[in-house]
């Protein structure tokens, strides 16, 4: 039943393998973070602590954003693992430098460094898979990546969780940065031989970027993209401080993360190999419907699924059961999309092309903490967390029409195109 799924006579690449590895243990860190940054900012209500981390929250993404199209071509030149290797030494460090001062202004600056730091370690890592898979094998390759990349952010959570509880932000922030730093030293040593740098990859600035968005599937996946790591971003800004704010410990906190990236990345390399097999856009409308199905529930029928007491969290198996379902099918939009764009792209564009990757990520949670940073202070009261619920109901809404039009463009359009070329 399940042969269809095996790669015949393909096997993982050994620098994908350590790739993966490597991944794994920089995700864990930054799931870390996630949490330790949330426990770690200074306030006196909990609507300041909200504040605060939206100030914290949004130099990182911008500064990824604008960095990563810049590391994707400069990986094309010289090589990508250089350039994962000083982007991971580069965020140890400044990890380690979060110690000195909880000064909000301070954690901002540091925050912004650190977005270039994750912006040099993305594209060029996505662009070394689609230079060493096979095309028959690359959805299940990037399936792993972003399977390594959730499993990262959910032990990360957890970890995180626990260094709230017993060890304090200081210790934790330590115990991250070595992570990041062994993460470095596992891709300097291990992968020793790459393969050669695309000679034809001269183009300069966003030269290379504008022949990608000439092709029309990333010009219609790509705002859909930015939706979804939107979404991604208001959930992994605010979500730790506002269960902070409901008296949660941190290993409660941590432990719920975990389970929804479970939920979520469970599926990764399989959702990767459905879509070699069925095609990268069903997959893709399925994740987006996934992820709409999950924002509706949590908006109109949360009571069903879980509610807030004295002593903590209730969860009802009626609506979880649910809401688990709508997860695993949250994460098929992913690979498929990574996929889709490898397929489409020439090439000597490929680091070019997996910048839109970084860029998505760092572009959407931009918006997601700016837009978020500037609900807080319209709202200025504790209904903060209400709005930006709504927000995300807006965001995933406009995602499905786009989703939408994009398959009745690619496929229906194209079935169209083709019965009217049929000679009669």
């Amino acid at each position: 039943m399940f042969s269809a799924f095996k790669s015949r006579g393909v096997r993982t690449p050994w620098h994908l393998r350590v790739l993966y590895l490597s991944t794994f243990l920089l995700r864990t860190a930054f799931g870390a973070l996630l949490l330790l940054i949330a426990s770690y900012v200074p306030y006196d209500t909990n609507y300041e602590a909200l504040l605060n981390v939206a100030i914290i929250a949004v130099p990182y993404p911008l500064a990824e954003m604008l960095t990563a199209n810049y590391f994707g071509l400069l990986s094309d030149r010289i090589g990508r693992k250089v350039v994962i290797v000083a982007g991971t030494s580069v965020a140890a460090v400044i990890v380690t430098l979060y110690t000195l001062s909880n000064n909000v202004w301070y954690l901002a600056a540091m925050h912004g460094i650190h977005g270039i730091g994750a912006a040099a370690t993305v594209a060029p890592a996505i662009a070394m898979i689609a230079d060493h898979a096979d095309k028959c094998d690359r959805g299940r390759q990037m399936g792993w990546f972003d399977y390594s990349t959730f499993l990262g952010y959910i032990i990360g959570a957890v970890v995180g969780g626990f260094m709230i509880d017993f060890t304090g932000p200081i210790a934790g922030f330590v115990m991250v940065a070595i992570l990041l730093g062994s993460s470095a030293v596992m891709l300097q040593l291990l992968v020793r031989k790459e393969k050669p740098v695309v000679k034809a990859s001269n183009m300069e600035g966003f030269q290379a970027l504008k022949r990608v968005f000439k092709i029309k599937e990333i010009r219609l996946m790509f705002p859909i993209w930015l939706i979804i790591a939107t979404l991604l971003g208001l959930a992994i800004t605010y979500l730790p401080r506002i269960m902070l704010s409901e008296d949660m410990s941190g290993t409660t906190i941590g432990i719920m993360f975990g389970a929804a990236g479970v939920a979520l990345g469970l599926l990764q390399p399989f959702w990767g190999k459905v879509s070699d097999i069925v095609g990268r856009i069903p997959v893709m409308a399925y994740g987006v419907f996934s992820i709409f199905g999950i924002v509706l529930m949590v908006l109109f029928f949360s009571d069903y699924a879980f509610v807030m007491t004295d002593d903590g969290v209730e969860f009802k198996l009626l609506g979880m059961i649910p809401l688990g379902i709508l997860g695993l099918g949250a994460g098929a939009f992913v690979p498929a999309a990574l996929a889709m764009m490898a397929d489409s792209s020439d090439e000597e564009c490929y680091g070019a092309t997996m910048g839109l990757y970084s860029f998505a990520l760092g572009f959407g949670a931009f918006i997601a903490e700016a837009l978020g940073l500037g609900i807080i202070l319209a709202s200025g009261d504790e209904r903060a967390p209400v709005w930006l619920l709504y927000l995300a109901a807006a965001l995933i809404l406009l995602a499905v029409i786009m989703m939408v039009r994009f398959f009745l463009v690619s496929v229906i359009g194209k079935k169209l195109a083709a019965r009217r070329n049929v000679p009669k």
